[in-house]
């Protein structure tokens, strides 16, 4: 069975017997974009099935694999012109090393939904939409009044809070965490589900409400802060530690979640908006364009699973792949962007 979703100009994206909780986390992401539309488009193709062959041509290994918090812990396996890639909660993706129009990742029944939404979609998506003159940068977006306000840096950098500050005085919803500016400095709408932590709702109190019972936030809250204070204690170390590690960990858990806007009574833009303002989340001094849309970028390559996680495997096991280019042609399109905007501003 397939589902279908089609994303701005030119891109379709297919699951292709995928379970139901696969289509499940898919749906809540990408319905919101509208129904399906006919006609010729770039394709990426989720293809389910039962296991993936065993290669021997390996980089890292399956006890190391399992430790969600070790840097550089998945383990991947080369085969052929396809490198798989194993997450922590278990379940392998095989990706492609050539990239073409028409892509398709085939994954094992057991992976991780969150694994190939999260992280293994927004890659392929970085690298389709430079052929629709657009770019995907780290940064929430809002609408008002017809104009954009973008926020953009580094992680916990105070993206999301810009965003709910501006949705909080009416704004229209664009985008958090991912938002999508083309050549003329346009944000178009990437509706994902809004990600947030209990400290968003610390400091947007309006939230509460809306997501929570106040009653339940408030335990929640309490205990995850009273705990974190007393992993700060110098004398707090030996079992009890673990003790106050175990509850700072589930109530962070159950703090965060990700929330369709309808669901927290927010509404969403419906087409490409102009930026009235964009503002780097960063202490620096001023850089003229260029510098900045390099900084930018290098973002990006942050976030981007393949060139932060698989490159150095793809390099060892594979040598030199056209899955990772320099940048260059996104360095461009945000260059181009940037220099449309109303206003850029850089500091917190």
């Amino acid at each position: 069975m397939l589902s279908e979703y089609c994303l701005f100009d030119n891109l379709r994206v297919v699951l292709d017997g995928a379970n139901d909780s696969v289509k499940k986390h898919f749906d809540a992401e990408l319905l919101p974009f509208g129904e399906n539309k006919k006609g010729e488009r770039n394709k990426i193709t989720f293809k389910e099935i039962e296991s993936l062959p065993v290669s021997n041509n390996t980089a890292g290994s399956d006890k190391r694999a399992t430790l969600k918090f070790v840097n550089s812990a998945p383990k991947f396996e080369l085969d052929g012109d396809r490198m798989y890639a194993k997450h922590y909660q278990g379940g392998r993706a095989a990706i492609p090393l050539k990239l073409s129009k028409n892509i398709v990742i085939e994954y094992e029944h057991n992976t991780s939904p969150a694994f190939l939404f999260n992280t293994i979609f927004p890659p392929l998506l970085r690298r389709h939409l430079s052929t629709e003159s657009k770019t995907l940068l780290h940064a929430s977006s809002a609408a008002i009044n017809g104009k954009a306000y973008v926020y953009c840096g580094w992680s916990h950098s105070g993206k999301t809070n810009g965003l709910l500050k501006c949705l909080e005085e009416g704004g229209e919803y664009l985008g958090d965490d991912k938002v999508i500016m083309d050549k003329n400095g346009r944000i178009h709408p990437y509706p994902l589900r809004i990600n947030l932590f209990g400290y968003n709702f610390d400091a947007n109190p309006w939230l509460i409400e809306r997501a929570y019972s106040p009653i339940r936030f408030r335990w929640l809250n309490w205990w995850n802060k009273r705990a974190n204070n007393a992993l700060e204690k110098p004398w707090n170390k030996g079992p009890l530690r673990g003790s106050w590690e175990s509850i700072a960990y589930i109530t962070k858990t159950k703090l965060h979640s990700r929330y369709r806007p309808a669901d927290l009574a927010i509404d969403c833009a419906e087409k490409a908006t102009e930026v009235e303002e964009f503002k780097i989340l960063m202490d620096t001094e001023n850089v003229d364009i260029e510098k900045l849309a390099y900084r930018l970028r290098s973002v990006n390559d942050e976030e981007d699973y393949f060139y932060k996680k698989m490159k150095a495997a793809v390099d060892f096991l594979y040598g030199p792949s056209d899955l990772y280019t320099d940048g260059m042609e996104e360095e461009k399109i945000i260059e181009k962007g940037l220099s449309k905007c109303k206003k850029v501003i850089i500091g917190k």
